[in-house]
């Protein structure tokens, strides 16, 4: 006789059933150039409470020799703003640290004037890796990045400086005619073509410093930046400077190109080329 009878399924292995109530996940990265205004505050920090049942939540912030906290933003503000602190109304940290009862799952976030790191832990992995994972894509949208600006901002300065040192030996350079007709015949020579040296060099010399000095402005618009009384400007990194730094950006390469040409013709009336 055949027995028709069925047996049951075994039932699925479930890695959470069996997980080491002893281990955790541990995630951290550090980012940079992380634009934060009020409202994205907010939401980077509701965002990173989301999963943590019934939350100890504790927002703080440095000044001076003094920490303050609360458990919210809009609460850490009135409290700063309430007290004569060292800083004034520029805040340059904020942090925050979320965790659930027995801390089986935490997040705390630090962001400072130049970088933004986050460290998220749990005895859940998928949940750690998802809360992760969702604040890599906020903070990339607010402009984060891995790697430290400040070395290419650095490589940038010595191009300008390699730039202008250049510019200075070929105007103060001097070919050293052995004779008196040498002199003469290139002193002729040299006002005939000096119009046009002088235009072209000034031109590659406007051209160079333009495109050295760039990145550095662009650079210095898209700095990380911490406000949590206002939010930051929309729309391109051009419309994220202040005046101040518009003006410089166009009048630094200006002046020094003038600057340059009046050299020139200083030493075209002194020596005749």
């Amino acid at each position: 006789m055949i027995n028709t009878e069925r047996r049951p399924r075994a039932a699925r292995h479930d890695p959470a059933m069996t997980a080491n109530p002893n281990q955790q996940t541990d995630l951290r990265k550090v980012l940079y150039q992380c634009r934060l205004g009020r409202d994205d505050l907010e939401r980077v920090f509701a965002m990173a409470c989301e999963g943590i049942e019934s939350p100890t939540i504790k927002v703080s912030t440095v000044s001076g020799s003094t920490r303050f906290w609360e458990g919210n933003l809009a609460d850490l503000v009135a409290t700063v703003q309430s007290q004569p602190t060292e800083a004034g109304d520029e805040w340059t940290n904020l942090s925050l640290e979320a965790a659930g009862p027995g801390r089986e799952r935490l997040v705390s976030i630090t962001i400072d004037s130049e970088r933004t790191e986050y460290n998220v832990s749990g005895s859940d992995a998928v949940w750690a890796y998802g809360q992760a994972a969702r604040l890599d894509s906020f903070l990339g949208n607010k402009g984060a990045v891995t790697q430290s600006p400040k070395y290419e901002t650095k490589m940038s300065l010595a191009f300008v400086l390699f730039f202008l040192v250049v510019g200075a030996f070929f105007l103060l350079a001097d070919s050293g005619p052995d004779t008196v007709s040498e002199c003469l015949a290139q002193t002729r020579k040299a006002k005939e073509g000096a119009p046009l040296v002088n235009s072209l060099f000034a031109a590659l010399l406007a051209i160079g410093l333009t495109g050295a000095i760039a990145p550095i402005v662009k650079r210095r618009a898209l700095r990380a930046r911490l406000q949590v009384h206002s939010n930051i400007p929309t729309g391109g990194w051009w419309s994220r400077l202040s005046t101040g730094e518009r003006i410089a950006a166009i009048g630094v390469p200006i002046a020094v190109v003038a600057a340059i040409g009046a050299t020139m013709s200083g030493f075209s009336d002194v020596f005749g080329t």
